[in-house]
């Protein structure tokens, strides 16, 4: 009976000592996430507080995480201005980058898929040097029919509205709290 609450009280205690470390480690080690982009990542026509990074930033403290979510979007830009503004778009500190970029580069540049593709992967070298994991979002996550959604996009223009980004939070914040998660462990050993 004696070895049960000597048990008990060991398995408390352990609880307990998990349940802080749970708690400092996201109360102290805040992550600084990036997210940088196109019109998309800026959130054309809406206000700040709807757009993909605020409500990234929303759902992902809402999982737990001390995080703090930078929005690195530009009205009409492609992968070459993102590689250009790179250093600018990602302040020192960062620990994890999402990127949606690249339909400007297909429809107004005339690029292709695998173009876009490659000069993400620069993009994600780069970052990669500086020690930052990075998440692009891309087909078949980022569907281009949803544009055609009149439920998600801006009535008379092709940008999602606050419908169209809470969708793409769904469907993104699994890895990308996967890297927040790994960034903050890390951290939280430094």
């Amino acid at each position: 009976m004696n070895f049960n609450i000597r048990t008990k009280a060991v398995i408390a205690f352990l609880a307990a000592i998990a349940i802080y470390t749970v708690t400092f480690v996201s109360a102290h080690a805040q992550v600084k996430v990036a997210v940088i982009g196109d019109s998309n990542v800026y959130g054309k026509g809406l206000s700040p507080s709807q757009n993909y990074p605020t409500q990234l930033e929303a759902a992902l403290r809402a999982r737990g995480f001390n995080v703090s979510v930078s929005n690195g979007g530009i009205n009409g830009d492609t992968t070459g201005g993102l590689a250009a503004r790179l250093d600018s778009a990602v302040p020192a500190g960062t620990q994890v980058v999402v990127i949606w970029i690249g339909v400007n580069d297909v429809l107004r540049q005339g690029k292709t898929r695998q173009e876009v593709y490659a000069n993400v992967a620069n993009i994600v070298s780069r970052l990669r040097a500086r020690g930052i994991d990075s998440y692009f979002i891309r087909p078949p996550v980022y569907n281009v029919h949803d544009h055609q959604n009149p439920t998600l996009i801006i009535p008379g223009d092709n940008h999602f509205n606050a419908a169209g980004y809470s969708r793409m939070v769904a469907k993104t914040i699994g890895p990308i709290a996967r890297l927040v998660s790994k960034a903050a462990k890390k951290k939280s050993r430094a």
